[in-house]
């Protein structure tokens, strides 16, 4: 039976994990860490292994395909490799943005699960808004819990953020602040999205792209590709239409002050 008062976290199998690394990949902006870690979960073939449960998520069921419904949560995977243990984070959501008394409360269950498998470096993946200015080749901005780490993963393709109060919110900054007051390490990677994709399947693989690298290990990265070039198919088609748009309003114009008749 699930309580709902506060986050509970469901183990659907038991794992022997050692000091696997965390990643987390929650809905951001242009889902970009979600789409990066649920990439991850499917090319490796990670196998969930516990549910999060929380009253902080929104107040809703979801229908599943099968006409089901089941509530809002985050799902741990996990995955071992020859010489590297991940667990991976995914969800439907994160709790909402005025809640922050939520947000402490989601990211302490998670820190206080993770932690008995002997976490001790996390990755967070996130996005970073440009405002709306359109991004062709998106960069990947960074921010670590130790200036060690700047200067350790500076030799990627990493600019690290160096503007001061700036802020992360959610998990991605959230696991990293936290989990620093717990001896943990880690590095939130943002990729550079104009904002207003729902979907930024570019700036996801980005981000993962820097991520495997770190790791070591080797991802096929077709299936973000044809995602993101579907994506950018739609927006040169709405783009092309707005053009027709404003066009033909011009031309209406001219002609309301007779220069067309």
């Amino acid at each position: 039976m699930v309580k709902t008062k506060e986050s509970v976290i469901t183990e659907l199998k038991h794992v022997e994990l050692e000091t696997p690394i965390l990643i987390e990949g929650l809905p951001g902006i242009g889902l970009i860490g979600k789409l990066g870690a649920d990439h991850l979960i499917s090319e490796l073939g990670a196998e969930k292994f516990a549910e999060l449960y929380s009253p902080h998520f929104i107040h809703q069921g979801l229908v599943e395909p099968d006409s089901t419904i089941r509530p809002m949560r985050n799902e741990l995977y996990y995955w071992k490799g020859k010489d590297l243990q991940l667990i991976i984070l995914i969800g439907d959501a994160q709790p909402q943005p005025t809640d922050s008394y939520g947000h402490y409360e989601v990211v302490g269950a998670i820190l206080d699960y993770v932690e008995k498998f002997g976490v001790k470096t996390i990755f967070t993946l996130g996005g970073s808004s440009t405002g709306g200015q359109e991004v062709k080749t998106p960069r990947v901005f960074g921010a670590a819990t130790e200036r060690e780490l700047v200067e350790k993963y500076g030799k990627y393709d990493i600019i690290f953020k160096s503007d001061p109060g700036s802020a992360i919110v959610g998990a991605s900054g959230l696991l990293l602040a936290l989990g620093r007051l717990r001896g943990m390490e880690g590095v939130c990677l943002l990729g550079e999205s104009p904002g207003y994709l729902v979907i930024d399947a570019r700036s996801a693989k980005s981000v993962l792209e820097v991520l495997t690298e770190i790791l070591g290990i080797s991802v096929d990265m077709s299936e973000l590709e044809k995602r993101a070039q579907e994506t950018e198919k739609f927006i040169k088609k709405v783009q092309d239409m707005e053009k027709k748009q404003r066009l033909q309003q011009q031309l209406r114009e001219l002609g309301d002050f007779g220069y067309i008749r």
